[in-house]
């Protein structure tokens, strides 16, 4: 399993050069893109990888020697991302195929063996220049390849992904498994009752980057006062990101100390953004999801993702009755008790995630449902079983 780190530049007149290698990248991109589409038009079928590799790097040597900036390697990088995304519009994983891009929003290359050399600690360097940057952690594992990019402000990251060095830091084992109904109202419910609030950081902000957006579409195009503006944007847009990304670092953290195993529903996120746009999207559902998992990983518990039509709302615990709700009902009565509907979807998570519930077993009315997703195995699911049985006094 590959980890990745990732830094930041220090700001300094050398880093245009790495600017200037970005946006000649941006210029092989789009011209793979033209020969692509030019070979599809004329022979019906798609270019081989290897001819369209061998043929930018004769034009790397004979008419786009400004090319000659790259790395061959990276050079080939750039024939690899191109048919990615080819596959991911095949296998229905993107909306459209590649296509043409700004060189403003073309924003990393690749090395893979060679065109880099770590220097020491903090220390880089790319072709024959060194370039400092802020080390907060040591690079753990076998580097197999190192990507500088650049965001929307303009600054420069590196990153290194890395092989056979996953830093681990197991926490000790606490013996409590939970269920987390994650929905709008309240970002999270576990099945103790406990209610998770998120913090919207586009919502707060919003005010202020609309009045962004105003000034910028006011400035003249190409005019150094549209360029600050545009950064000025940016960055705001960073910021808000930014509070997302730690809050939802924290909380993941914070529950995989807790817990040595939560379950997740399986959310169809894009299908919740469509329905209820900004603040689905606020609340970064499928981002929370994959950092859950990412701490859960490193600190050796586990995560199991019920499966997505797999019912959960609705379901009385301990009858398993089904109750038709409509969005606006937060509770409902079954065996003489009054259920808020997010905790007890929450307990059925709980018990299907230990094995226990309708999501391992028949359902009443013979409706089967499929085995929950194991993601990151930390434990034996048996033992937490046994311990969720006992919470749950079964």
């Amino acid at each position: 399993m590959r980890q990745a780190f990732r830094f930041k530049l220090y700001q300094h007149k050398r880093n245009r050069h790495l600017d200037r290698a970005i946006d000649i990248a941006a210029s092989a991109w789009n011209h793979a893109v033209a020969l692509h589409r030019c070979y599809y038009r004329l022979f019906g079928k798609m270019l081989p990888k290897a001819k369209l590799q061998s043929h930018l790097a004769k034009l790397r040597q004979t008419t786009h020697q400004e090319w000659l900036v790259l790395n061959s390697q990276t050079l080939q990088q750039i024939c690899d991302r191109l048919y990615l995304g080819w596959q991911a519009f095949f296998d229905g994983n993107a909306k459209r195929p590649p296509t043409f891009r700004k060189r403003l929003k073309y924003r990393s290359i690749t090395f893979k063996q060679c065109g880099y050399k770590l220097l020491g600690h903090g220390r880089i360097q790319i072709g024959a220049r060194t370039y400092r940057f802020w080390q907060s952690q040591a690079i753990e594992g076998v580097i197999k390849t190192v990507t500088v990019s650049r965001n929307a402000v303009g600054e420069i990251f590196v990153s290194f992904s890395c092989d056979e060095g996953w830093p681990c830091d197991p926490m000790p084992k606490t013996g409590e498994t939970a269920g987390m109904d994650r929905g709008l109202k309240d970002f999270g419910t576990l099945q103790s009752g406990e209610r998770i609030k998120a913090p919207q950081p586009l919502k707060q902000a919003l005010s202020e980057i609309r009045d962004l957006s105003r000034d910028l579409s006011r400035k003249v195009k190409g005019s150094n006062g549209r360029k600050k503006a545009r950064v000025a944007l940016a960055r705001a847009h960073e910021h808000v990101a930014n509070v997302r990304s730690e809050w939802h670092h924290n909380t993941a953290r914070d529950l995989v100390r807790r817990f040595d195993m939560i379950t997740i529903e399986d959310l169809s996120v894009k299908g919740m953004s469509k329905l209820w746009g900004r603040k689905a999207a606020d609340l970064g559902l499928a981002d929370f999801a994959l950092t859950l998992e990412h701490q859960a990983r490193k600190a050796g518990k586990t995560v199991v993702k019920y499966p997505r039509f797999s019912r959960s709302t609705g379901i009385c615990p301990l009858c398993r009755a089904e109750h038709k709700l409509q969005l606006w009902e937060r509770t409902f009565e079954c065996c003489a008790v009054a259920w808020n509907r997010d905790q007890a979807a929450a307990i059925i998570l709980d018990e299907a995630g230990c094995g226990l519930g309708p999501g391992v077993g028949v359902r009443p009315g013979g409706v089967s449902l499929r085995q929950p997703a194991l993601v990151t195995a930390g434990s034996q699911l048996g033992d937490a079983g046994s311990v969720c049985a006992e919470s749950h006094g079964l």
